[in-house]
C-alpha cells in the first residue's frame, strides 16, 4: 500500500555468510567450522542455561538456519552419541535417553553492516543487511536435585545432525547450597575480554552464575558481535570457551567455558539499546543517536495518516521504536525473569541465599563538545546541539538522556520500592542490586550527574532560536536523590551494588554498611578522576555553562575509595600511597562472590605480559559489617605490583 511503513531491513543477508558463522564444529559442537565443510549448518553458540527452577532449567542456543526439530538430550550415553544416533534420539527412537523439545523463533532485528567484523560482510553500499538468526529454547526437566545433569543439544538441519559437546546442567539453588558467582561487565570486543574470562574459569573452578552488569557487545542489533565475530570478540565466544582470540600481547585466548554451566542474569547498559534505526545506513550511527519516546510519539503524530492510514497499533508501534530506541535484541536473546511493570528490563530472582535486583540504569553516552558561541557548534554532544538541527527533533540528540526514569514515583521506583520490602529480600542472607550505571565511582562517565538534562534555549535580539544546550544539575541525579534512599539507608537489606561502564575498578562502603564496587576492567578504561591518578581531571564545560554541575574529581556521591586490601598499585602521582582504583588498558580484573563465605574476591593480572598470571587484587566480606568503613582507606598493604 503506498504510504505505508515498511519493514526495517529490506534486503536479507547474502546465503554466504553461513560459510563464516563459527564456534561449533559439524557434529561437535565447541570448535570452528572444519576445513572444506564451511557450508555446513553449524551452531551460532553452545548452549547456555537460563532461568532455573526446582529440578528444571531452560536450555538455549542459536542457529543461522531454521531446521526442523531442536531438542536437548539428557540420560545414560549422550555423550558417546554418533550423529546417526544423535538423528534416532531427536526423534525420539533412542530407550534410555530423554528429549526436550525447543521453541523456535527468529530474532527480529539481527543484521550487519559494513563494519561487521566478517569475511563476508555487506559493503558500505548494502547497507545495514538483515540477518536469519534462530533462537532456540527447551524448558528441561528431572534435573538432579543435587550435584549436576550431562545434556547436550541436538539441531537437525537439512537432514544433518549437528550436535553440541556435553555440559552440566543444574536446578536452582536453594540457601542451603553454596553458590559461586562471576561479577563481570563491559566485554565489548575489548581485547583483554576473552583472557579476563579465561584466567576467571582458571582459578575460580565451577562458576554456577554469571552476574554481567551490561554492556555486553557495542552495537545490540549486530548479530556477529553477540555470535561469530571473526576476530574472536563475540560475546557468547568469550563467555563459553570459543573465543580463539589473538591478544596484542602474542597469546591467544579462548574465554571461559563459564556459559554453558552457569546461568547469566544481565542487565541493560547503554550498549544494550539500539538507537533510531529508520532510514539508517550504518549500524554504528543508529546506535549513537536515539531519541526520547515521547519525541518520536509527537513526530509519529505528524505522520502518521502518511505510514499508518489504516490505524494499525502494531505499526504505530514500530514506527516509534525505529525511530527512538529499543533493546529488543537484548530481551529476544535471553529468558530472565520479569517485573510487573518492567518485563525482563529489571527484575529480581533468589540465587541460593543470595536476592539479585537487577535494575535498569543507564543512558545515552555522547561527547563532551561545547562550544559557549551557538554558531560554532557543528556537533551533537551531551551538551549542545548542531546548529543545523535546532528545527530537527528526530535528528537532534537531546543530550545525555535516560532511558528508563528511576525517579521518585517512577514506575521502576516503585517496584524496587516494593522489592526491597518483600519477604524474598528481606529473608535473604546477601542482597545485591546489580546496575550499569551507580551513583559511586572514580570513573569519567559519571559526569555529566545521571539527571534529565535541562533544555536551555538560546535566542538572538529577535527573539529566534539560535541554540539549544544542555545541563545537568546535582540536585536532579536519580541515582543520588531517588534510587540511594531506598537502597543506602539504615536497616537496608542491601549488602552490595555491583556495577560497570567507566571500566575502572574501585570500591566504596557507606555508613549504612553497603559495599558498592566497579569492577570486570577488560580494557579502554576511562580513567580514575581521582587526584592520585594521572589521568587528571574530568573534561567540564566552559561558560555559560554552570562549573558547580560538573564534578572535576571523586565520586558524585561523595564516598572515599578503599584502597584493594592485597595487592594495590602506588599512585601514579604519589608512589608512596597505595591507588584506591585500577584504571588501565594493560591490567585487567575479574572478580567473583561466594555466597557461602559472604567474601567479594578480586583477581587482577598484566594482560600485556603472556607469563602474566593473576594475583589476589582485593576482599572483603558481606559478612564484616564492624568498624569504620573510611578506615580501610589506610589499610597497610605491602604491593607487589608495578605502576601503571
Amino acid at each position: 500500500m503506498k504510504g505505508q511503513y515498511l519493514p526495517r531491513f529490506p534486503r536479507p543477508l547474502a546465503a554466504a555468510c553461513a560459510s563464516i558463522t563459527v564456534a561449533a564444529t559439524l557434529f561437535a559442537g565447541t570448535a570452528h567450522a572444519l576445513p572444506g565443510q564451511t557450508d555446513a549448518p553449524v551452531l551460532l553458540t553452545d548452549p547456555f542455561l537460563q532461568l532455573p527452577e526446582d529440578r528444571q532449567v531452560n536450555v538455549v542456543w542459536f542457529t543461522e538456519h531454521p531446521g526442523n526439530t531442536h531438542v536437548v538430550l539428557t540420560g545414560e550415553g549422550i555423550e558417546n552419541l554418533t550423529p546417526e544416533q544423535a538423528r534416532s534420539a531427536a526423534t525420539g527412537d533412542m530407550d534410555d535417553i530423554t528429549v526436550h523439545h525447543a521453541e523456535t523463533r527468529k530474532l527480529s532485528r539481527m543484521a550487519e553492516d559494513s563494519a561487521s567484523v566478517l569475511s563476508d560482510a555487506p559493503t558500505l553500499e548494502d547497507g545495514i543487511v538483515a540477518r536469519d538468526v534462530y533462537r532456540h529454547e527447551a524448558t528441561v526437566t528431572g534435573i538432579a536435585a543435587e550435584g549436576s545433569t550431562p545434556y547436550r543439544v541436538v539441531s537437525l538441519i537439512d537432514g544433518q545432525a549437528v550436535l553440541s559437546d556435553v555440559y552440566a546442567a543444574k536446578d536452582h539453588f536453594t540457601p542451603e547450597e553454596d553458590v559461586t558467582m562471576l561479577l563481570t561487565s563491559d566485554h565489548q570486543q575489548k581485547n583483554n575480554a576473552p583472557a579476563n574470562l579465561q584466567w576467571a574459569a582458571e582459578p575460580l573452578g565451577d562458576i554456577d552464575v554469571a552476574l554481567v552488569a551490561g554492556d555486553l557487545v557495542n552495537v545490540p542489533d549486530r548479530a556477529s558481535e553477540w555470535f561469530d565475530h571473526e576476530g574472536g570478540l563475540a560475546f557468547f565466544a568469550g563467555m563459553q570457551g570459543n573465543a580463539n582470540f589473538t591478544a596484542p600481547n602474542g597469546e591467544t585466548y579462548d574465554g571461559g567455558e563459564i556459559a554453558q554451566n552457569a546461568v547469566i542474569y544481565p542487565v541493560i547498559g547503554n550498549h544494550e539499546v539500539q538507537g533510531r534505526i529508520d532510514g539508517q545506513t550504518s549500524l554504528d550511527h543508529s546506535f549513537n543517536y536515539p531519541v526520547p519516546r515521547e519525541v518520536a510519539e509527537a513526530e509519529y503524530e505528524k505522520v502518521a495518516a502518511e505510514v499508518n492510514p489504516i490505524g494499525d497499533p502494531e505499526i504505530r508501534e514500530r514506527w516509534i521504536e525505529d525511530n527512538s530506541f529499543s533493546t529488543t535484541s537484548y530481551e529476544e536473546i535471553f529468558s530472565l525473569p520479569e517485573s510487573e511493570s518492567g518485563g525482563e528490563r529489571y527484575y529480581a530472582t533468589s540465587i541460593g541465599n543470595t536476592r539479585l535486583i537487577s535494575l535498569y540504569s543507564t543512558r545515552i553516552w555522547r561527547g563532551t563538545d561545547a562550544e559557549a558561541d551557538p554558531a560554532d557548534r557543528t556537533t551533537i554532544s551531551r551538551y549542545q546541539e548542531s546548529a543545523d538541527v535546532l528545527d530537527k527533533p528526530l535528528e537532534r540528540g537531546h543530550g545525555d538522556f535516560i532511558f528508563e526514569d528511576l525517579t521518585v514515583d517512577s514506575e521502576q521506583y516503585q517496584w524496587l520500592e516494593a522489592e526491597l520490602a518483600s519477604p524474598e529480600t528481606q529473608g535473604a542472607e546477601n542482597v545485591i542490586v546489580m546496575l550499569h550505571e551507580s551513583p559511586h565511582s572514580l570513573g569519567n562517565n559519571v559526569m555529566p550527574h545521571f539527571a534529565d538534562p535541562v533544555e536551555i534555549h538560546e535566542r538572538d535580539d529577535n527573539g529566534n532560536l539560535v541554540g539549544i544546550r544542555y545541563e545537568y544539575p546535582a540536585s536532579g541525579n536519580q541515582l543520588l536523590t531517588s534510587l540511594m534512599p531506598l537502597v543506602d539507608t539504615p536497616g537496608t537489606p542491601v549488602d552490595l551494588v555491583f556495577n560497570g561502564h567507566s571500566h575502572v575498578w574501585n570500591r566504596f562502603e557507606s555508613e549504612n554498611g553497603v559495599n558498592f564496587i566497579e569492577t570486570s576492567n577488560v580494557g579502554n578504561s576511562y580513567g580514575a578522576r581521582h587526584p592520585l591518578s594521572a589521568d587528571g581531571p574530568r573534561p567540564t564545560p566552559p561558560a555559560p555553562w554552570n562549573p558547580e554541575h560538573y564534578l572535576a574529581y571523586g565520586s558524585p556521591g561523595g564516598l572515599e575509595p578503599i584502597v584493594p586490601s592485597e595487592n594495590p598499585f602506588p599512585a601514579a602521582n604519589d608512589p608512596t600511597q597505595p591507588a584506591p582504583y585500577v584504571a588501565s588498558n594493560d591490567y585487567s580484573v575479574f572478580t567473583a562472590f561466594d555466597s557461602g563465605t559472604g567474601k567479594v574476591q578480586s583477581w587482577i593480572f598484566d594482560g600485556s605480559d603472556p607469563a602474566s598470571e593473576p594475583v589476589l587484587l582485593d576482599e572483603f566480606s558481606l559478612n564484616d559489617t564492624s568498624g569504620d568503613p573510611t578506615d580501610k582507606s589506610s589499610r597497610p598493604t605491602g604491593s607487589s605490583l608495578s605502576s601503571h
